[in-house]
């Protein structure tokens, strides 16, 4: 079964297609007006939600952050995603890639899509047994675009405790989340110097040799220059906002505040912001190189991949920082004409 239909609120106007599997299980895909002119693009997350509404919601928020991110480095897409409502697991649905791959044959090469949360290279490869439209540096073995990502956070974050936090010899950075993006941001940290505290839900995750594991409310209450959000969007609530004792967020997470209100209160709070999609953007960088470029992204490794990621968020980190400073504003007001018009691509 598949559902056609079009969100609208006074911010935003997304495409929708919902496909519904099962009872338990459905997707949805959400994609930029903006298709028309350029392939969208946006990884399959893949979690379980409480009603459909949510799911859609989801989709259309993580294809605006993607509008943003894609716009703010040119990479030649438009925002899109794919939202997997399920309580099992990708191994255990096979049959749900098999239907993401109809979909995305369906729409002929104008919408892209890769690995997110809880999606991998394992789905991926199965994946491309029924589509080719896939970008994931899957001829590229070399590759991991999700420690592009990290080190694409952690050049936000250099310039950041370079350029506004005046070189601190031992800067104190705390992370919410061990996956791959935050064990890279962890390893670059320590190697600058830094000290590094984290946490993550799993107790089985595995840190960085160096880092100091702590609890979640350890973690927002402890004093750092920087908090970097690196597990799932909506992080941030009124609750914890109140109990952060940092200077910086960054954040791997695309929208980490639950509510608009929540963001206003950090920023209230004298807490600097550096958004999203200036930070997280190290794959989407890595996708528009592999399909402008794709036999010399094939022949990349990853230290090279991770160069070009820091080369760019690094170098639009600076002179956003340097622009905000000069109108005396903070980079998520300077950045407030391209967030408007990514609701409304």
């Amino acid at each position: 079964m598949s559902v056609n239909n079009e969100l609208l609120n006074p911010h935003n106007q997304y495409q929708v297609e919902t496909i519904v599997i099962d009872d338990d299980t459905s997707f949805t895909l959400a994609y930029s007006s903006q298709i028309k002119l350029l392939p969208a693009n946006g990884g399959i997350r893949w979690r379980n939600y409480a009603s459909r509404q949510q799911q859609e919601e989801e989709a259309i928020m993580l294809a605006q952050r993607m509008s943003l991110k894609h716009g703010l480095y040119n990479t030649g897409f438009s925002g899109g995603k794919i939202v997997v409502n399920s309580k099992r697991s990708p191994q255990e649905q096979p049959a749900v890639l098999e239907a993401i791959g109809d979909l995305l044959n369906r729409y002929g090469g104008t919408m892209f899509t890769g690995c997110d949360i809880n999606t991998g290279n394992r789905e991926m490869d199965y994946l491309r047994q029924f589509t080719p439209w896939i970008l994931n540096a899957m001829d590229s073995p070399q590759v991991d675009t999700s420690v592009a990502t990290g080190y694409g956070v952690w050049s936000s974050m250099k310039k950041v405790l370079t350029l506004r936090l005046n070189h601190l010899p031992r800067a104190r950075i705390a992370i919410h989340g061990m996956g791959k993006v935050g064990a890279e941001v962890a390893k670059q940290s320590l190697l600058f110097g830094c000290e590094v505290t984290a946490y993550d839900i799993n107790p089985a995750a595995q840190f960085p040799p160096g880092v100091r594991r702590v609890s979640e409310d350890e973690l927002w209450a402890q004093s750092s220059e920087v908090l970097c959000i690196a597990s799932l969007s909506n992080i941030l609530n009124a609750q914890n906002v109140e109990q952060l004792n940092t200077r910086w967020v960054i954040s791997s997470a695309n929208s980490p505040f639950s509510t608009p209100q929540a963001e206003q209160r950090l920023l209230a709070r004298g807490i600097h912001y550096l958004p999203d999609y200036v930070s997280n953007a190290g794959a989407v960088i890595c996708d528009s190189i592999e399909m402008a470029f794709t036999d010399r992204y094939n022949q990349m490794n990853q230290e090279q991949v991770n160069a070009y990621v820091h080369s760019v968020i690094g170098a639009k980190t600076e002179e956003l920082l340097q622009r905000a400073q000069l109108l005396n504003c903070d980079v998520g007001q300077l950045l407030q004409p391209i967030k408007s018009a990514a609701m409304v691509a």
